[in-house]
Order: structure tokens, then C-alpha cells, then sequence
């Protein structure tokens, strides 16, 4: 235990921040799976997601992560939850890291839909996500019910306000670390990710293919963070491969 403390203290550093993609979602390996879907825009993670996930809270043992803030669908608090089961972190549900849905995509996504979806109607379809009390409920002991969310968004929303709101959100999340000298683990999407990876350090990010359950750290140097690893994958038994 002793030998473990030594580890740690060599490994983690205070004030850093994690970004991570959720793990595979079941709906882009089984896409049949919508089909009979309540929430058909919402997929679960399929076994080896949850398998990703797991691997990545593994992995985050070492670096003392005392937050882990997850956007409201369903496969990021998957993730977070399979994450929070390795570190002993509680999952704050956090509305302003979610994923983007642009309007000509939901349009697109309503044509290719129309008549195949058993239990939705997708003209009067709307984008949901989970509520604090059914992530409560579907996640017992895991979420923190305390925690009040930074930022909301609506469905559909620009590029533009995806943009300035994941910006706003790792604002105060890396303000947060700094001053209060916490550890947090952002887990979100394949843009959110990017889009705040360049904003906590634009001179360093680079345009990186954002894998699933692969994670950004940056490190608190002085007053700023730095990035240190970006879409780092190595961890995982099956990573996801990048499509031509």
C-alpha cells in the first residue's frame, strides 16, 4: 500500500484536467438497434465499450481524479460510471459538455428514419437526455446529486454555439482545478474534445483523430494548463480504427 502511495505521488499532479471520449456506442455496430428503441438518438455503449470504459478507469487509478463530469447521454455517463467504479470519483451530470446536433443532421437523420422506427414518430421527434433523477435512478450510488450544472444547450444547435459553449465550460473547469487543486475528468464527445483540447492549449493540440475512450491531459504549469498527452488510445485492448 505504501509502494501504491509512492506510485501515485510520482503520477498524478494536482490541478490537472482530463478529457475522454465516451466508449463504442452500440447503435454504430448494430444500427438496427434503434429500430425498437425508446430514445433512438440516445445509444448505450455495446459490451466493448463498456469493456473501453473500464480500461480507461484503469488507467485513470493512478492519477487521483477527485470530479468526473459527464455530459447527459446515455453512453458518457456510462463511461464516466465504469470510470468512477476505478477511482472512487462521484459523476457530476453536466449539460454543457454535450454532444452537438446540428439541424441538417437531425433533418437527415429524421428522412433516413421516417417509417423504420417502431416507437417513435420522428416528426415529432425531439432530442432528450437523461435527467439528474433517471441517471440517479439508473446509476445508484454513482451520481452526485449536489452538483448543478455549468452551462445547458437545446437540440438542434450551430457548430458555432457547440463552439462557444464547450470553451465557456473548459474555462471554468480549468479554473476550478487551478484554484482549488482538484483533479477533473471531463467525459464527452469526439468534438467537445477536440474543441476543448485547443482551448486549454492551442500552441501544443494538434488536429487529432479523437478515438473512443481516449484521453487528453493536461497538466498545471504556473497559472496554465498544459497538455501532455492528446487522444492517447494505448491503453485499451481494442482501440477503435480510424475509417477511410
Amino acid at each position: 500500500q505504501s509502494q501504491r502511495r509512492r506510485l501515485d505521488s510520482k503520477v498524478a499532479r494536482l490541478g490537472s484536467v482530463f478529457l475522454v471520449r465516451h466508449g463504442e456506442r452500440l447503435d454504430h455496430i448494430n444500427p438496427g438497434w434503434r429500430i425498437n428503441a425508446v430514445n433512438p438518438f440516445d445509444s448505450p455503449l455495446s459490451d466493448n465499450g463498456l469493456q473501453q470504459a473500464k480500461e480507461t478507469g484503469i488507467r485513470l487509478r493512478t492519477e487521483r481524479i477527485h470530479e468526473i463530469l459527464a455530459s447527459p447521454f446515455l453512453r458518457t455517463i456510462q463511461t464516466a460510471v465504469e470510470i468512477a467504479k476505478q477511482v472512487g470519483a462521484q459523476v457530476c451530470i453536466e449539460r454543457g459538455i454535450a454532444e452537438h446536433v446540428d439541424p441538417d443532421v437531425l433533418s437527415r437523420w429524421k428522412e433516413r428514419n421516417r417509417g423504420v422506427l417502431k416507437r417513435t414518430n420522428v416528426d415529432e421527434f425531439k432530442v432528450t437526455t437523461m435527467t439528474l433523477e433517471q441517471a440517479c435512478a439508473h446509476f445508484p450510488g454513482y451520481i452526485d446529486r449536489s452538483y448543478r450544472t455549468l452551462e445547458d444547450t437545446t437540440y438542434p444547435e450551430t457548430e458555432e454555439q457547440l463552439f462557444e459553449r464547450t470553451n465557456s465550460i473548459v474555462q471554468k473547469v480549468t479554473k476550478k482545478a487551478r484554484e482549488k487543486k482538484r483533479n477533473i475528468c471531463i467525459v464527452s464527445h469526439q468534438d467537445p474534445c477536440e474543441y476543448m483540447a485547443h482551448e486549454i492549449d492551442g500552441q501544443r493540440a494538434q488536429d487529432k483523430f479523437v478515438s473512443y475512450c481516449c484521453i487528453t491531459k493536461a497538466i498545471l504549469k504556473g497559472k496554465r494548463h498544459r497538455l501532455v498527452m492528446q487522444h492517447d488510445d494505448a491503453h485499451l485492448s481494442s482501440p477503435e480504427i480510424p475509417r477511410d
